[in-house]
């Protein structure tokens, strides 16, 4: 990893080359340090070779106060300090790297970021970067459900059946699972986001303007097609971003935050749609996307630098290095880079990390509690329309009990889960094993709160209950479901070191077939059964599902560890 090359390597020098004695010391140096970093790597991977995301900063500390130590025994240590030597020959001087121009920088397809941007980044930084991107993806849920308050109205001036107003929501939701796998694999392997952000986001404004001017359900069904393609390629970046500029024990705080937009915009877009489509047609519901679109491209643009950074060195062929299994010399620290951007481009390579056990059993759960989710949103117009008598706006209004379950789970969810991995960080010494993420509060949260949601909305509206008890149970199902995905979507974008938002879009394709699955058999199973049967079925796979991320919990270290190797080896 680029951590261990000497600090004095950044020094552009302008003196005489060094003596034959100068060359000696440094290369004693060298070879001391080599030995240092070889017994820091041996203890740190013997006590957890499956940690790859603690040892960086201390490793770096420890390098760094020994190659100052040796250099001062030797008399170069003010080499460190004052980029000087007294050696007799010209004082050594480090040379400015010129800044870019402002529009030189912003208008580059990769911009580049001095330093690592967990460190170089302020807090106040960071946030703006993390509100934008939780922006980007909020686009994708909003636009999702934005129009279910007009279906009827859509229908009927569209002169379309209900088959092609049903394919147009479904379509929307298989296309939001493709599209990431495009976008992540992108990311990876040319290692950029800002212009896939910006890219992606631009063809979400351009979707959403042609489905305001639609004329046909064909039309409609296309420019939802694009709004998928725009806003899933989008949306799927944000793992990636987090990750990029906050360190571990940060992360699941900020995962939340970030995933806030993609769980509250399926929820608010119904009653947002329904005063716009009111007011304005459902014409507007289009506009009013392709103008926030707009916004946010602006914001990607000026506000968003490229975050993306690079993988450290693959702890595993360090460990091997170190034990005398390789022997390529430094030429190899930047292999797994170089043969990364080199590879030939398959966009359909994320959707293969499924094959690993710790990426699709967490998958599974991740997916299946969307999944269910979403299928209540599509049940939600027809119950409460013909079950309780509401109008085109007041459906709407039913959505905000969803949206305030959304915003604490994931809020509390990700507070918790870093909070727990803090802990676990000062038990096992500094250490941080991933594992410990997956705190207890997700587990009362997939096993017992969801449930409990699932419950109380199906025999609220089986037995036509107040209307209170299915959209408060609706709530409670989000509040549960945004802890789970909050922890488990930080446990995934870290489990494969240099492949977090391809473990990312693996994780959302299968949630977005899954969502598309239960958006079109929802209706037709209860009708068959009953809401109440429904809210049974919906409460046992979410048992189901977390018993399966419950062995992740427990096995996921090693799973980790299989999964880097074969993963390692598939590059060579």
């Amino acid at each position: 990893m680029t951590a261990f090359t000497s600090s004095s390597s950044t020094i552009h020098t302008q003196a005489a080359q060094p003596s034959s004695q100068e060359e000696e010391t440094r290369r004693n140096s060298s070879n001391s340090l080599s030995d240092t970093k070889a017994e820091i790597l041996t203890t740190s991977l013997h006590t957890d070779p499956t940690a790859t995301l603690a040892a960086d900063s201390t490793v770096d500390a420890i390098i760094h106060d020994k190659e100052k130590e040796e250099l001062e025994m030797k008399g170069l240590g003010s080499n460190i300090e004052n980029k000087s030597v007294t050696s007799g020959s010209p004082p050594i001087t480090s040379t400015p790297r010129p800044k870019p121009g402002f529009w030189k920088q912003h208008l580059s397809i990769r911009p580049e970021f001095q330093g690592d941007p967990r460190v170089e980044l302020s807090r106040f930084r960071k946030a703006v970067i993390l509100c934008i991107v939780s922006q980007a993806g909020s686009l994708g849920g909003f636009s999702s459900t934005i129009y279910f308050p007009s279906l009827v109205q859509i229908t009927a001036d569209l002169n379309a059946s209900q088959t092609a107003i049903n394919a147009s929501v479904s379509l929307f939701i298989l296309f939001m699972g493709i599209s990431p796998l495009v976008s992540s694999t992108l990311s990876d392997t040319f290692q950029v986001r800002r212009v896939l952000y910006i890219g992606f986001t631009l063809i979400f404004a351009i979707a959403s303007l042609g489905g305001g001017y639609a004329n046909s359900a064909g039309s409609l069904i296309a420019a939802r097609v694009f709004q998928a393609v725009g806003s899933g390629g989008a949306s799927i970046l944000g793992a990636g971003t987090v990750a990029d500029i906050y360190p571990p024990e940060e992360q699941g705080t900020s995962m939340g935050l970030m995933f806030l937009g993609q769980f509250l915009g399926p929820v608010l877009g119904p009653p947002l749609g329904g005063v716009l489509a009111k007011a304005f047609g459902w014409e507007s519901t289009f506009y009013f996307m392709a103008i926030i679109a707009v916004i946010v491209i602006v914001e990607l643009f000026f506000l968003l630098p490229e975050t993306y950074r690079a993988p450290d060195r693959d702890v595993l062929k360090e460990m091997e290095e170190v034990k005398g299994y390789a022997a390529e010399g430094k030429d190899e620290k930047n292999a797994s880079a170089t043969r990364r951007i080199g590879g030939a481009f398959n966009p359909f390579q994320a959707v293969m990390l499924l094959k690993h056990p710790v990426v699709l059993l967490s998958s599974i759960e991740l997916g299946f509690i969307f999944a269910l989710m979403f299928s209540i949103e599509t049940l939600a117009p027809v119950l409460f329309t013909n079950n309780y008598g509401l109008a085109e706006d007041q459906v709407g209004l039913t959505y905000l009990g969803a949206g305030a379950g959304s915003i604490l789970g994931a809020i509390l969810g990700g507070k918790l889960s870093d909070i727990a991995l803090m802990r676990a960080k000062a038990k096992n010494g500094g250490e941080i094993v991933l594992e410990d993420r997956l705190s207890i509060s997700m587990w009362v949260a997939g096993f017992l709160i969801v449930p409990f949601g699932s419950l109380l909305f199906g025999f609220g509206a089986e037995k036509h209950l107040s209307i209170a008890a299915p959209i408060v149970g609706f709530g409670i199902y989000n509040f549960g479901m945004a802890q789970v995905i909050a922890a488990g979507s930080a446990y995934l974008v870290n489990a494969i070191p240099g492949q977090g938002s391809s473990a990312t879009a693996a994780a959302n394709f299968l949630r977005m077939v899954l969502a598309c699955i239960f958006s079109l058999i929802a209706q037709i199973i209860v009708d068959h059964v009953g809401y109440g049967n429904y809210g049974i079925i919906q409460a046992a796979l979410n048992i189901i599902c977390m018993g399966l991320f419950y062995i992740v919990k427990l096995r996921g270290a090693g799973m980790r560890e299989t999964a880097t190797r074969k993963e390692e080896a598939s590059r060579k």
